[in-house]
């Protein structure tokens, strides 16, 4: 299929997305770019709420079992929020322009499966992912390491650094800036990578649901999987624990503190 053919089913595909999500008058009013904006501010309202009641049952539960010092005051988490959704505008930014370089012919993404077949797709998607954790480790690992960075974008949110401060709210309570960098690593692997653009969509949601769900105490996960535990203490120790889905570039550039080690040095201390 020629690449304009593939340029026009991408529109028609982020159209239709458009059209389920948009009342009539905005897609009268509003320019493709701008409708596909929108849609990616009202999809990440409604990714940040889906990932807080997938974590309620458990961080709320810790939340009321624990001393009131140990956990994050209704104010901090007031903060969080607002914090979290003047950051939304930027992260909705940066997606839409990734669908803009998909349908103007930047990408070699593709819109269905059976273009490629099921073994490229499955191969294409774990390089991408590849990409995306490779590249958020660095960038992640150098924001704390380049102190001019640290000081101006990232300390905001690190100014969560306590076990008491830290809630699920914290996870997009970013500087935008902050946002941009974290969101690049999807950009690259995009751009890079041949990758189906429902997928791309997708994952990049998933990812901010991710934020969300590793702030929050009661998310635990098996190996080699970031969980709640192991990105409590990168807030607390500020120098470890920098992976994104998985701990595995932590364990081959030793950055990893397991949660069983922090105990250690607390008692130590």
């Amino acid at each position: 299929m020629s690449s304009e053919k593939y340029m026009k089913l991408l529109v028609e595909e982020s159209t239709w997305y458009n059209e389920m999500l948009l009342p009539q008058i905005a897609r009268d009013v509003l320019p493709h770019f701008l409708q596909s904006w929108l849609r990616n501010c009202i999809c990440g309202v409604f990714v940040f709420i889906i990932s807080t009641l997938l974590l309620r049952f458990n961080y709320w539960k810790y939340h009321s079992s624990s001393p009131k010092e140990n956990v994050a005051t209704r104010k901090e988490m007031i903060k969080q929020i607002k914090e979290s959704m003047e950051l939304m505008p930027s992260g909705a930014l940066f997606l839409t322009v990734t669908e803009y370089l998909a349908e103007t012919g930047w990408t070699r993404c593709y819109t269905r499966i059976s273009d490629v077949g099921l073994g490229i797709y499955i191969l294409s998607t774990l390089v991408y992912l590849a990409v995306i954790e490779v590249w958020t480790y660095w960038i992640h690992r150098y924001m704390h390491e380049i102190r001019p960075i640290y000081k101006h974008i990232h300390s905001r949110h690190h100014s969560y650094n306590k076990e008491s401060s830290l809630s699920p709210f914290a996870g997009w309570a970013l500087h935008p800036l902050d946002g941009i960098l974290m969101e690049l690593p999807h950009g690259i692997a995009f751009l890079m990578v041949p990758t189906h653009f429902f997928t791309h969509l997708a994952l990049y949601l998933t990812e901010a649901m991710w934020g969300v769900l590793v702030h929050g105490k009661g998310f635990k996960l098996r190996w080699p999987f970031m969980d709640g535990e192991f990105h409590t203490i990168h807030h607390t120790a500020c120098q470890n624990n920098y992976g994104n889905f998985t701990i595995c570039m932590d364990k081959w550039f030793g950055t990893l503190r397991p949660p069983k080690e922090s105990i250690q040095v607390k008692k130590e201390n």
